[in-house]
């Protein structure tokens, strides 16, 4: 493990739906073995679901895309010099949302939600999200993920036992947040995942699997179009949705250490 290098940027890792900070505890690691500053932030009321009452359950229901941003953003002000921001999945939308208002070193984006005009809904991804499309009103509620679904969506590509881990993990998310993202194909510039991308002047890793069905990787293709030649797409073969661990993440953390030198 090297010593954190005062002359790299600090890493600020965002987690995605259902998550944790322990999501991100391989990149993390990864981070620190290279000599960053990290750290793993946790969005607004996304503790682990023994953690959670009533109460915040009803909160976390109500709470917007917007609440994340507001809260990411306020981060990224206090420290003192723009840091690189990795995201995955929602955590890559709020990154790439956060970005466009602050300036940011690097941001990093590993299988990213898709903003507002692109299309994030496929059949893949509607039976991952399961029967949380059926609550309703669906942003009046929480919702959450069976293990059906990360077997089937979120870690395709990955060993059983892995599987099992990631959804004991998982935890609850905002129902309108859900409600925000499927949306944004329909809504536009005028919904909250619309992205300013002009606004966003730093260089953009997108890293996406090919086998990814939540956030297929047209998804990662048509969000590196976006950012034309400040933005480096790279393609996972046979990688899913789980970019973050497991089995295709030495490939991962190849590639991004292999841009963030090639950028410094």
């Amino acid at each position: 493990m090297k010593p954190a290098s005062t002359d790299k940027a600090r890493v600020l890792l965002v987690h995605g739906m259902w998550s944790t900070p322990g999501t991100l505890d391989e990149v993390r690691d990864a981070f620190v073995e290279e000599g960053y500053d990290v750290e793993a932030l946790r969005l607004p009321l996304h503790v682990p679901k023994a953690e959670h009452t009533p109460a915040s359950k009803a909160k976390l229901a109500r709470t917007r895309l917007q609440d994340y941003v507001e809260y990411l953003v306020e981060y990224v002000r206090r420290q003192e010099s723009p840091p690189i921001l990795v995201g995955h999945s929602m955590g890559g939308l709020l990154g790439q949302l956060v970005a466009a208002r602050l300036p940011c070193k690097r941001l990093i984006l590993l299988s990213s939600a898709a903003p507002a005009g692109i299309n994030g809904l496929s059949w893949s991804a509607i039976r991952t999200l399961g029967r949380n499309l059926l609550r309703f009103p669906l942003w009046h509620s929480v919702t959450e993920v069976n293990l059906a679904n990360v077997k089937y969506g979120i870690a395709n590509a990955q060993s059983s036992a892995l599987q099992q881990e990631i959804h004991e993990s998982c935890t609850y998310e905002s129902g309108m947040a859900t409600f925000q993202i499927s949306m944004g194909v329909l809504l536009r510039s005028h919904g909250a995942s619309h992205v300013n991308v002009p606004n966003i002047q730093c260089p953009v890793l997108i890293i996406g699997g090919t086998a990814d069905r939540i956030t297929p990787v047209r998804i990662q293709r048509s969000i590196a179009k976006r950012f034309g030649t400040c933005g480096m797409l790279v393609e996972i073969p046979g990688c899913c949705h789980w970019t973050v661990g497991g089995r295709f993440f030495p490939e991962v953390r190849s590639e991004i250490f292999r841009w963030l030198g090639a950028a410094s």
